[in-house]
């Protein structure tokens, strides 16, 4: 059995010019002279070449490549523009199918991308129907799947496409389109089974789908008389010979299922309503013959309702002769049970491969066209990845600090050549001394060096100077004028916040005085440190000496150089991942998957972001994995030094035979706690001068204006004043010889001053050409994990955390308040 289907048209268009719109587009954007760099020429013309192509002379098959190809640039170009594609000032010209001379000759324009879209679309559609007649013959199976996109394409057409000027795509007419390809691609897979092999055998299949197939074609029939029962007008949509051709269709295929039906109840017994369908299918075929001028080519009327007349007649008179059923006085349809074989193709299905080979090209040729909505989400995306890698930064430059402060502190390699030149060249223990002891020497001189390299070591000079800056300050304001109350009580009210600063900062230093004054002569250090170290150079006898450990002591010595190694390599590590880290990220660019996702929910984007920042895991794990094991080596280190140090008898030595062992250790420990306390005062300390340069200059400027008119020694004698100067020098320190002891009588409510969270060594980042010096950093939370931890902290938090924090806060110097008065 073969069929006839319906012949769609394709659109013709009027040629355009996308490099010249592209082009006048970026120079609108970025200007004559940058817009070049987002234009590629090549591409434009590829673009034009390919929508020429479309709409050419070629084969359909070569049509339908050409067409989705250009269809999936213009999706990738409306992701970008949207609904202001307006803005390219491009005419797209389209005219309608030439089913009627008159439909030839409708020609719309407009300046929408969409337009442009649903016309590629309608052509899409049309040159599937094109395809799936010409492999008709060949191969039905092919046919069904072309028939099936096609229905696809027009039914996504006519759900998102409703106000479209030209009539093909009007919403109704698409829409008619199609149930047009559904029921064609229906009638294409009924008629494969009725072609297939042992055809009685689905004698009740065949009924379901004929059934299935008459009731779409009633559908578009009914679209095309009118529906009286919604008041809906005949569509005079297509050619004139559609409406015969799909009524006869609809009536051979109801005659069609009702034939097979009666074959089914024929095989289950049932003979007399078996010959009251057959009666129903010989009516349906001799309707469908009213309307064969346009099918009798391609159906066979004729041999249908032949077979159904002899199958009629050998079954009345078996009926008659044999079985002796009731026959039914009629029959109806609605007793069979219709099929629907069609599963139609969406066009994203179709449209995938396709978004895939333009993307790249894509992404080059419009790489100018950006919405901003995009850039604000990827400004969101960039935010997060930039704290991400300051959490990595800060994780790695701490794990680096550990490093550099345990091998400073323990002098790792200086102590290992030492012993192993000691046990290697003399096969026993040196008699230059305990290496340990030699160790703690040269720490003490390099805080020595560092404290006195600081311009700052003088902590008395430095409270003199503060308290002098004070008083002048004071002085100062007496002489503001009376209008400018309101900006000295300001002025007055920062003066005491920073007084308050200074007393926290100046605890820090107060109970160490006497060891900072002995960092600061290292003379006075090293004849000190030498006479609790003097016991330690005496020669050792040689009947003490031990040397049956010596093969043990260098086993421990090449055990520690070989985890120091391991340290070295972890670190250079660790520096390539930032590195890598550093990389990726700058170079990561996820636009387009912003722009593909255009439409998403913040939630969506949200979830979106979270899955591209998993990118970067890899790196993060492996900085954490640096740095878990740089500290199991570093703990595994500090082991074996000191099994290595009983070896040679250091604390043995140390703890039975030196009698300066307890103070020299004791001197070590506060040396230690004053040189962490200094490198504090000497961090924080210039943050309080340059605030009182520019509390001076403040009030040099309010005492400076024309309204003052008292002079400064009848200020000087105001008892406001005398109270004031009295008030701030009780915040200052006693100029005693009381070894600096701190007096607090104007702030004995303030509350006590915690200690500094600083972690670490002491003898961290040492640098004799570093004035101030570094306080460690603090630790922060390994991984991914930390990305979105941690809070805001209280001014009163902040502040007891670091004492000169106030000078960081912008609004003690107001600016207004000082232009109210400059000048």
């Amino acid at each position: 059995m073969k069929t006839l289907l319906l012949p769609l048209k394709v659109k013709d268009t009027e040629s355009i010019n996308w490099s010249k719109a592209l082009a006048a587009y970026l120079k609108r954007s970025y200007g004559s002279s940058t817009w070049s760099q987002f234009f590629n020429t090549k591409l434009a013309e590829d673009l034009d070449h390919l929508r020429n192509n479309a709409n050419g002379t070629l084969a359909p098959e070569a049509l339908l490549e050409q067409n989705f190809l250009y269809y999936a640039f213009l999706e990738q170009l409306h992701l970008r523009l949207g609904n202001n594609s307006t803005q390219l000032k491009l005419e797209f010209t389209w005219y309608d199918a030439s089913y009627t001379s008159q439909s030839a000759s409708q020609k719309y324009t407009q300046r929408t991308v969409a337009f442009e879209k649903s016309s590629v679309l309608y052509n899409l559609g049309a040159l599937m129907t094109q395809v799936a007649k010409d492999k008709l013959e060949s191969d039905i199976k092919v046919s069904i799947t072309y028939m099936s996109k096609a229905f696809g394409i027009f039914q996504y057409l006519s759900e998102n496409f409703l106000n479209s000027p030209s009539v093909d795509l009007q919403a109704e007419n698409t829409s008619l389109l199609a149930d047009i390809c559904h029921a064609e691609a229906q009638e294409l897979f009924l008629l494969k089974v009725i072609n297939g092999p042992d055809v009685t055998k689905h004698a009740s299949l065949i009924a379901k789908l004929s059934l299935m197939a008459s009731s779409l074609y009633q559908k578009v029939l009914d679209t095309l008389n009118g529906n009286p029962d919604t008041n809906t007008s005949e569509v005079s949509y297509g050619e004139p010979k559609w409406k015969s051709i799909i009524s006869c269709k609809c009536s051979v295929y109801k005659s069609i299922s009702a034939y097979n039906n009666a074959l089914a109840l024929e095989q289950a017994g049932r003979f007399g309503d078996a010959i009251g369908f057959l009666q129903s299918a010989n009516d349906f075929i001799i309707s469908a013959m009213a309307q064969k001028l346009y099918v009798k080519d391609s159906i066979d009327l004729e041999s249908i309702k032949s077979l159904i007349a002899d199958k009629q007649k050998t079954l009345v008179k078996d009926n008659d002769f044999i079985y002796h059923d009731s026959v039914p006085p009629s029959t109806s349809l609605e007793s069979i049970k219709s099929m629907d074989a069609v599963k139609m193709q969406t066009l994203p299905q179709q449209l995938d491969t396709y978004m895939e080979k333009v993307t790249e090209p894509a992404d080059a040729l419009f790489k100018g066209i950006i919405p901003l909505e995009v850039y604000e989400k990827e400004s969101i995306y960039s935010e997060q990845k930039a704290a991400l890698l300051r959490k990595e930064l800060e994780v790695a430059d701490t794990a680096d600090w550990e490093y550099s402060s345990f091998i400073e502190f323990t002098t790792l390699p200086k102590l290992l050549r030492d012993l192993r030149d000691t046990y290697t060249l003399t096969g026993k223990k040196s008699s230059s001394g305990n290496p340990q002891l030699s160790i703690m020497r040269d720490q003490v001189n390099s805080w020595s060096r560092s404290v006195r390299s600081s311009p700052y070591n003088d902590v008395e000079a430095q409270m003199k100077l503060i308290i002098e800056k004070r008083k002048r300050v004071l002085e100062l304001l007496a002489l503001s004028p009376t209008e400018s109350k309101e900006n000295a009580v300001k002025l007055k009210s920062s003066l005491v916040a920073a007084s308050k600063s200074d007393e926290k900062l100046f605890s820090f230093v107060e109970p160490y005085r006497h060891e900072i004054n002995l960092l600061r002569n290292s003379n006075t250090l090293i004849k000190k440190w030498d006479q609790l170290s003097s016991f330690q150079s005496q020669e050792p006898s040689l009947l003490d000496l031990d040397d049956s450990k010596n093969e043990e002591i260098l086993s421990k010595i090449g055990y520690i150089s070989e985890q120091h190694e391991k340290l070295k390599v972890l670190k250079d590590e660790r520096s390539r991942i930032v590195q890598d880290l550093k990389r990726d990220v700058n170079e990561d660019d996820i636009t387009n998957v912003i722009i593909m996702k255009r439409g998403a929910s913040d939630a969506n984007l949200k979830q979106l972001f979270e899955k591209e920042l998993e990118k970067f895991k890899p790196l993060s794990t492996r900085i954490e994995a640096t740095i878990f094991k740089q500290s199991s080596i570093i703990n595994a280190i500090k082991i074996s030094l000191d099994e290595l140090f009983k070896l040679t008898g250091v604390n043995e030595d140390a703890s039975e035979n030196d009698p300066n062992s307890l103070e020299r250790n004791e001197l070590y420990k506060k040396l230690n706690q004053a040189f962490t306390s200094f490198s504090v005062f000497a961090n924080d300390l210039p943050k309080g001068l340059n605030f009182y340069d520019a509390l001076l200059k403040m009030t040099s400027d309010l005492a400076s204006s024309p309204s003052a008119k008292r002079s400064i020694d009848e200020l000087k004698t105001a008892p406001s004043l005398r109270q004031m100067e009295s008030d701030f020098g009780q915040l200052s320190l006693s100029e005693t010889s009381n070894e600096g002891q701190f007096h607090t009588h104007a702030g004995a409510g303030l509350p006590p001053v915690p200690p500094r969270t600083y972690g670490g060594n002491s003898g961290a980042g040492l640098n004799s050409e570093n004035p101030v010096p570094p306080i460690p950093p603090k630790r922060q939370v390994y991984g991914l994990a930390g990305l979105m931890s941690g809070g805001a902290q209280s001014d009163t938090q902040a502040l007891e955390q670091n004492p000169t924090s106030f000078y960081n806060n912008p609004s003690v110097f107001d600016e207004s308040l000082y232009s109210r008065y400059s000048g």
